[in-house]
């Protein structure tokens, strides 16, 4: 049987948020390093406490009145310490110093389906990310400077925004070039989290105990398994919302012929030689995602058809929410999905969305501007882009509801976990956190915040149960 391993941390996902709080739990801790920062009142407060370390402070008390562009105050406050004047465009120093001490590491285990980087290892690689370079580093690891002393004869990042490859790599390097490995379980799933019965858990010191049971491939087939069990006070939910596609649920959706990931889209290149080639390619989509296929497809000359349900005048279109200047390619998709007449092999349906998909080939579109107006096109491929979930399948569904609206299941845009503000708890079950995507994170300059919120709250627990030690022992 299978021992029961004691952790203080289980992190579950090794994407930008679980190898950022495993930094910080290895010892890793963040202090002010006298900068004078541009918010006076925020300068005033780090002026107070510059000895100890931002985890040992109340972030409460320091996040207080900032503003920024993240719902979650942890968050916005590391932005802005990190990145203090960045939605002025203004490159602002940080005015955070990172110190290690291995006395101060905590024992945690970060847990994930793929190599560090998380979701980054399974994108378009050639894809520029949304974010400027700078904004997609971690703790300590300039990934200009790193990029510049890499062996490879070409960087990345010749611009301000840098291909998704060279991200996916920087994440890959950051876990062996800071010693973060060992915390590392990589290639490894999550099959439950349970919480132990509250007698055994107070007989052990704790008011809240999970055990967190899965299974690591150990070899390069995935056919042999181990198995891991883990039993802590602490679980952090850190997964994104890149795990389960959403689906169009129409007739036809299952055809083999049918996709929901962009990472398909390269399979249909390779095949662009052979006689199976794709005559005609439909895209589902009005997201980044659906520009990124429809400017990949139409670089090697794939007919497209591209569907969306929204109007290309929508404000919450994201194509309207993005300045042009900096995101050229995707204002070139915007003005195709405007006006497609003028562009040879790209035909767009706007307002408009798939009725079925037969297995000949054919699909239906309905206009949603023109009452029940129905478009017949014959297709070889139909790559479905319309957003992606997570996978929350090894929680304990029928007792555990984690959202804003606990009665219904987790969404990132519409019903993040419910968390305290100031630590990333659950609202409704202690000892589970959620950092990144699931409570709203969206950007890896914000998910680290929630990192910073969950690592000083464990520091703080760990502190505070040191002391009531002491003072047991001392009576």
């Amino acid at each position: 049987m299978e021992e029961e391993i004691f952790k203080d941390v289980v992190i579950i996902g090794n994407g930008p948020s679980g190898i950022t709080l495993s930094y910080m739990l290895a010892g890793n801790w963040p202090y002010y390093n006298g900068s004078t920062h541009p918010i006076d009142f925020l300068n005033h407060r780090l002026q107070e406490n510059k000895e100890k370390s931002i985890l040992e402070q109340d972030l409460d008390y320091l996040a207080e009145g900032l503003d920024g562009r993240s719902l979650n105050p942890v968050s916005v406050l590391y932005d802005t310490l990190v990145h203090p004047q960045a939605d002025l465009g203004i490159d602002t120093p940080s005015v955070i110093s990172w110190k290690f001490d291995p006395l101060k590491a905590v024992n945690h285990v970060v847990i994930g389906r793929d190599d560090p980087g998380g979701s980054w290892q399974k994108m378009d690689k050639s894809a520029l990310t949304l974010s400027h370079s700078s904004w997609m580093e971690l703790p300590s690891l300039n990934i200009q400077d790193w990029d510049r002393n890499r062996i490879k004869l070409q960087s990345g990042l010749k611009q301000k925004r840098a291909n998704v490859r060279t991200v996916a790599n920087y994440y890959h390097s950051y876990v062996q070039s800071q010693g973060l490995s060992p915390y590392f379980l990589n290639r490894s799933v999550v099959t439950s989290v349970l919480p132990v019965e509250q007698d055994i858990a107070q007989a052990l010191g704790f008011d809240k105990l999970w055990r967190v049971y899965g299974y690591t491939f150990v070899s390069d087939s995935s056919s042999t398994c181990k198995n891991f069990k883990y039993i802590t006070p602490h679980v952090v939910l850190a997964t994104g919302n890149s795990d389960k596609p959403n689906m169009l649920n129409v007739e036809g959706e299952n055809l083999p012929f049918v996709s929901h990931s962009s990472s398909n889209l390269e399979t249909l290149i390779r095949n662009q030689k052979s006689p199976n080639k794709v005559s005609k390619l439909l895209i589902v989509g009005a997201g980044l995602s659906a520009a990124d296929a429809v400017i990949t497809a139409r670089f090697y000359g794939i007919p497209t058809i591209h569907v969306f349900r929204r109007s290309v005048c929508d404000p919450d279109l994201i194509f309207n929410k993005i300045p042009q200047d900096l995101y050229p390619e995707y204002y070139k998709v915007y003005q195709m999905m405007q006006d497609s007449d003028h562009y040879e092999g790209y035909k767009a349906y706007s307002s408009s969305k798939i009725e079925c998909i037969k297995p000949n080939g054919r699909v239906m579109i309905n206009s949603c501007k023109h009452g029940k107006e129905i478009s017949v096109v014959n297709v070889s491929h139909v790559l479905v882009l319309i957003g992606r979930q997570p996978d929350l399948s090894y929680l304990p569904h029928k007792a555990l509801k984690l959202g804003i609206n606990p009665d219904k299941s987790v969404d990132c845009k519409k019903n993040p976990v419910d968390i305290n503000l100031y630590n990333h708890e659950s609202v409704f079950y202690p000892g589970i956190f959620a950092v990144g995507p699931l409570v709203g994170d969206n950007f890896v300059r914000f998910v680290q915040g929630g990192c910073l919120a969950v690592a000083s709250h464990v520091v703080k627990t760990k502190y505070e149960s040191l002391l009531n030690c002491c003072a047991t022992l001392s009576e």
